[in-house]
């Protein structure tokens, strides 16, 4: 029997059971079929909603990196907040969420490093306008000392990525490293 379900509805479900399906095959060997099989769906339905693979696998890295950036931004847009504090928010949140998102399997899978380059990338394009905002605020109230808070914001974002997805560092050490180097670069 046919199911009928609203387009943004059918978008997503197609979105999630892509990536569930991208971890479980790998990129390459999976197909729009199955994508398809795993919905129970016709291959046609995935075609009216995307070109190809790619598309899809690049609109669900974009709705993904969005996702995953909000936290981080909602920290940021918040200037008011001492940078020591700010830290600590976005510290503990790295902690709640460790190994807990959405996409973690396909991301975080041996094999996986330029894709989850990708996604690290699609953020940081995402959280850089509101952590430069941050950066000129705190130095404009002496906090810090920020020439450039544009550059530096993409420099510490470019930065704490191979850091956080090293599997070999406990997560404390890399919270630790990464507290000790930002504060190194805004002074």
């Amino acid at each position: 029997m046919r199911v009928s379900k609203e387009p943004e509805v059918r978008k997503q479900e197609m979105l999630d059971t892509a990536m569930r399906v991208f971890a479980e095959k790998g990129f390459e060997a999976t197909t729009m079929k199955d994508i398809a099989a795993e919905m129970n769906v016709v291959s046609g339905l995935c075609y009216h909603y995307f070109q190809n693979k790619q598309q899809l696998y690049e609109e669900a890295l974009t709705h993904y990196a969005e996702e995953c950036s909000e936290p981080f931004i909602q920290i940021f847009r918040n200037t008011k907040q001492p940078l020591e504090e700010c830290m600590k928010a976005v510290i503990a949140f790295l902690y709640q969420e460790e190994g807990k998102y959405k996409y973690a399997s396909f991301f975080d899978k041996k094999g996986n490093e330029f894709f989850h380059r990708q996604l690290s990338m699609h953020m940081e394009e995402k959280i850089a306008p509101y952590l430069a905002e941050y950066l000129r605020c705190r130095s404009e109230m002496g906090e810090i000392n920020v020439d450039y808070p544009e550059q530096t914001a993409l420099f510490i974002l470019s930065g704490q990525s191979p850091i956080l997805i090293d599997e070999r560092i406990p997560l404390k050490e890399k919270t630790e490293l990464l507290h000790k180097l930002i504060y190194k670069i805004l002074q």
